[in-house]
């Protein structure tokens, strides 16, 4: 598949690099793909941003390096980008659980972060239902929060974070101003995506026309296209939702003609009581990849 060649293209790009500089921009360029799509899909496939994946390969080879040769610490934290020692001490540390100095004492066993590769199975066990949509400029407003993708820790805080609002009445304050009854599922918005993993996240709705109130965030979202994922069933709404994301960038992607741009993405919500039944819509900022 030519989406994961280039993919592993790009990560040999970073291992051929790992003592010089490395630009996440060249690396995305490894992988032909714009260096925003090429973070989002890396972290979805790998659990890791770019920057941590490229740091924690680098402490690995600074390890190998102490407990093999005669290099002076300074140096090899030099080599691997950092400009003192202490620096690379508290990362090393970080990673090996020990000072760099200690491992090179104590010539003790040493933890490896290896180079990995991608393989994908697409099983197609369920077919994945999109459209593609285009849309105007329109803004959104709600409550926010700041979370991270890192060790996921988003799956979790979303949802207490969620849980908090509706018991706080934030929730129908916002379904009020929408002109929603009370109960009414909100849409959440993730947003100020940054390449430590860290991203803001509205939980509301779009913001009525008339409407100039400035009691909660308000986000504005440019025109762009949509690539519109659906999901169903009546497990837990996280899971479902998780599932949704997990798939777009496990499967859809790498088999897609298009690729993700800069721009929020969107969650949206919906119950139906008759049926017992959850339903939800991830919509993605895409464009069509040229032509290689």
């Amino acid at each position: 598949m030519e989406t994961i060649t280039l993919l592993n293209n790009a990560l040999e790009y970073i291992e051929k690099n790992l003592d010089s500089e490395l630009n996440i921009d060249d690396v995305s360029k490894a992988a032909c793909s714009s260096r925003y799509h090429f973070q989002r899909v890396f972290y979805a496939l790998t659990g890791f941003t770019v920057t941590q994946y490229i740091k924690n390969r680098r402490l690995t080879l600074a390890a190998e390096e102490l407990v093999s040769t005669d290099k002076r610490v300074i140096d090899i934290a030099l080599k691997y980008g950092y400009e003192n020692p202490e620096a690379f001490a508290k990362a090393f540390k970080r990673l090996h659980g020990k000072s760099p100095s200690a491992l090179k004492k104590l010539n003790e066993q040493i933890k490896a972060f290896p180079k990995i590769s991608f393989q994908i199975s697409i099983k197609g066990e369920h077919e994945i239902i999109y459209r593609i949509v285009e849309r105007e400029h329109f803004k959104v407003f709600g409550a926010e929060f700041i979370t991270t993708v890192n060790n996921d820790a988003a799956y979790e805080e979303i949802p207490k974070f969620i849980n908090k609002i509706f018991e706080n009445g934030t929730c129908d304050r916002i379904n009020e101003i929408s002109g929603n009854p009370k109960g009414t599922l909100l849409s959440g918005f993730h947003y100020g995506f940054k390449e430590d993993g860290t991203r803001k996240y509205i939980m509301g709705n779009e913001m009525p026309e008339a409407d100039t109130q400035n009691e909660f965030t308000i986000l504005e979202i440019p025109k762009l296209t949509w690539a519109v994922f659906e999901g169903n069933g009546t497990k837990p709404n996280n899971l479902i939702i998780q599932d949704v994301w997990r798939r777009i960038y496990s499967e859809w992607f790498p088999s897609s003609g298009f690729e993700q741009v800069k721009g929020p993405c969107i969650e949206k919500n919906f119950w139906n009581d008759k049926q017992n039944e959850y339903r939800c819509e991830v919509w993605i900022p895409v464009k069509r990849k040229k032509v290689i």
